[in-house]
């Protein structure tokens, strides 16, 4: 049996993989590899998958040597903005001549992601660039990725299928992001797009009623801290529960361009992305009457539901494995 080793470090890029390694345990044998303090170990905590795990250092050696004993015959990778530890197992990678596969998650900074715009940003670039949906694949190969293909997003595939409505309560769900730390790790600046989480996290309280609701409840994003919202409002509530029944009972859910906004859009729930900035646009590939700079004039009867289904995008990823 194959043996393929997975690396993730942000939640996006785990998601992706690991529900990839669920859905796939009949064709390989997986150990997902990343370190302990990390979105992505949270996630294996939370989706039961320890036994799959190997932890690591930053260290590029301490890498190579836990790659070795594994000996794997193909290596897939998420890529994120919090570290590069990808580049270390590409490395490893094209040292031993394995085919090599870096998972796109979201939409954005598709070329940064492989360090464009260093003028040796193509030698990060891998056997196969992994497409999440047909946004994705459009955007990839607009930007002149090379090799960019398809697989079956699993993550998003499991949240549709395992979604039950329930009853609604009369509450906004707020999707976090923390916008300050990756405009800051990204440009220097907290405030390169001309706001951060403080500002739309202000501006929904105040519009709450506008919004059709008495309550807000956070989920926060697992790179994000409460300290921002409680400084804001220190009797404001998190949210303990899964994503799903998160949104299952809001009423409206508002974020910034988090993937779970277009999951709640997929599952025919009320949806804004709020960038309340002319220096940075929606990625989050939902309608233009979904997607608000200001409050000012909006009515909830302006936005629209989700028109098409994802179910059949991609490839099976073990049908890819007969293809190499």
């Amino acid at each position: 049996m194959r043996k393929i080793a997975l690396f993730a470090h942000d939640a996006g890029g785990a998601d992706i993989l690991l529900e990839l390694l669920r859905a796939s345990l009949e064709v390989a044998e997986f150990r997902i590899f990343c370190l302990k303090e990390s979105p992505c170990f949270n996630l294996i905590k939370a989706k039961a998958l320890e036994p799959f795990w190997c932890e690591i250092t930053s260290s590029k050696e301490d890498i190579e040597a836990k790659l070795s004993a594994f000996s794997p015959s193909l290596i897939a990778y998420g890529t994120g903005w919090q570290n590069h530890l990808e580049y270390h197992f590409l490395a490893y990678a094209n040292a031993h001549g394995l085919v090599s596969m870096a998972f796109l998650d979201h939409w954005t900074n598709y070329r940064e992601r492989f360090g464009y715009p260093s003028t040796d940003w193509e030698n990060n670039l891998p056997s196969f660039i992994v497409a999440h949906d047909t946004f994705s694949e459009k955007k990839a190969k607009e930007f002149g990725l090379p090799n960019v293909i398809t697989i079956k997003n699993y993550a998003l595939l499991a949240q549709l299928q395992n979604y039950s409505p329930l009853p609604q309560s009369n509450t906004l769900l707020f999707l976090s992001e923390p916008t300050a730390k990756v405009a800051l790790a990204s440009f220097g600046d907290a405030y390169f797009w001309g706001f951060t989480e403080k500002e739309v996290f202000e501006d929904i309280l105040t519009c709450k009623t506008l919004l059709g609701c008495k309550d807000i409840l956070i989920r926060l994003h697992p790179s994000d801290t409460p300290q921002t919202y409680q400084a804001i409002d220190s009797t404001v509530r998190f949210s303990t529960a899964s994503l799903l029944e998160d949104i299952a009972c809001a009423k409206i859910i508002v974020g910034i361009d988090t993937v779970a906004l277009y999951t709640a859009y997929l599952l025919g729930k009320k949806v804004i992305s709020y960038i309340p900035s002319t220096k940075r646009e929606c990625s989050v590939p939902l309608p233009h009457t979904n997607q608000l700079t200001s409050f000012e004039h909006f009515t909830l009867e302006q936005l629209s539901s989700a028109s098409h289904n994802p179910q059949n995008f991609g490839m099976d990823f073990a049908l890819f494995l007969k293809t190499i």
